[in-house]
């Protein structure tokens, strides 16, 4: 796993250097485009502090630039407390697939499972943004379904032809066939896990997605909730039918509520009722809901462990998204940059973690019968997530982002 891990991480590396190798062509010519060229001290190869300071300046330009066009937006309102919840669900995420290292130290097992939440919260975060994009403006089906292609499917094929050939040509495990991949990326479960394991969620996600597009195009303005009752149907059959195939199976999996939840919180917190308590009520019972959430979720391992996900996780991520919102709208918003910067990295951190865990799983395994090594692999493993993920972000996904969108949306 080690030489797998390491592959995809040097060959992230190699990308970054061509990248900024040419950052100075790139930056003329965008000069008499609307993208304003980033201003950098001059390139000199080899030092790590022109790297970065490379690279935060366009980490920092792709923000403002995303920022800008979220808040001339008409489609949406920019969350500042979603976009925390969107890194606290990455970053559990990551954690989550750090098991190895959670299992060598005390309390491990509680902790890990503490930390599943980051999945449900992902989720319901995208349903509640789904609503906002599509109650809103009723944009129309096939518009929101190019919008959700050009987000989603260029970074995910990358990294799941990327995870094939590491897999099968970098390492001795037992190759993924040819049939996998096509499947993988065609969003058809075969088994478990695709080739890129923590991809399995985008599984359920797409499928909302076409779910969703379907519904808009019978009606703009409702479809989004139309489809939120559509797959509460299917979930309702799923848990009735109990289906052995695994694509049923994954098609009608409960945490497709996750969505549902999502939709409904936004349908509540845009409608009068939200807003009809005074702003002290609305407060004290915003903090009360995450507080009581964030505990349902910190007790679950030790008080409740076998309780159905839907109802351990589903529902208490859905009242701290519920919380969080209502907070901000009574004032109480975070607006740091480097959580907002960040959050946009989210995509990215979710895809190429695996890579990098990889390699951390494999230290920690020549390093066994100690605390030291798994307590520094659990500090220094999202930090190196994190610093890939920007690149990648502002190296690969945001240009590929802006060029799809300019291309098809013309």
């Amino acid at each position: 796993m080690i030489w797998a891990s390491a592959c995809g991480v040097a060959a992230f590396t190699a990308v970054t250097a061509f990248a900024l190798s040419r950052r100075r062509s790139s930056s003329s010519a965008s000069a008499g485009s609307e993208t304003q060229p980033i201003e950098v001290g001059p390139w000199r190869p080899g030092l790590l502090g022109d790297v970065w300071r490379v690279l935060r300046s366009r980490l920092k330009a792709e923000y403002r630039s995303q920022q800008t066009a979220a808040t001339a937006s008409a489609e949406r309102r920019y969350w500042g407390n979603i976009q925390l919840l969107r890194l606290i669900a990455a970053y559990g995420i990551v954690y989550v697939h750090l098991e190895p290292a959670f299992a060598a130290i005390p309390a491990g097992k509680g902790l890990i499972d503490m930390l599943r939440f980051g999945t449900d919260l992902f989720l319901v975060v995208a349903g509640f943004l789904t609503a906002q994009i599509l109650g809103r403006c009723g944009k129309s089906g096939l518009a929101y379904l190019r919008d959700r292609a050009i987000r989603i499917l260029p970074l995910y094929f990358l990294f799941t032809v990327l995870a094939f050939l590491v897999k099968n040509y970098a390492t001795g495990a037992e190759p993924h066939t040819m049939r996998e991949l096509l499947m993988s990326l065609a969003f058809v479960p075969y088994g478990p896990y695709p080739i890129l394991h923590p991809t399995w969620t985008l599984v359920v996600i797409v499928e909302f997605s076409v779910i969703t597009a379907a519904f808009q195009l019978a009606n703009v303005r409702h479809g989004v909730y139309l489809a939120a009752a559509f797959v509460a149907a299917l979930t309702l059959m799923g848990g009735q039918f109990h289906p052995t195939n695994r694509v049923l199976s994954a098609y009608t999996d409960p945490i497709l509520m996750d969505f549902v939840f999502g939709v409904l919180i936004y349908k509540f917190v845009t409608s009068r009722a939200a807003t009809a308590l005074p702003k002290p009520t609305l407060l004290l019972t915003a903090v009360a809901i995450i507080a009581i959430c964030t505990g349902a979720v910190i007790l679950r391992p030790y008080l409740w462990p076998s309780v159905p996900r839907l109802l351990a996780l589903g529902v208490p991520t859905s009242g701290i998204l519920l919380g969080a919102v209502i907070l901000e709208q009574v004032g109480l918003a975070v607006n740091l940059e480097l959580v907002n910067l960040l959050a946009k990295c989210t995509y990215s951190i979710y895809l190429c973690h695996q890579f990098v865990n990889g390699v951390s799983e494999e230290i920690l395994s020549y390093h066994q019968g100690t605390i030291y090594v798994p307590m520094a692999i659990l500090a220094a493993t999202p930090f190196m997530v994190t610093c890939i993920a920007a690149v990648i972000f502002v190296c690969i996904e945001a240009p590929t982002t802006r060029y799809l969108s300019r291309v098809l949306r013309s």
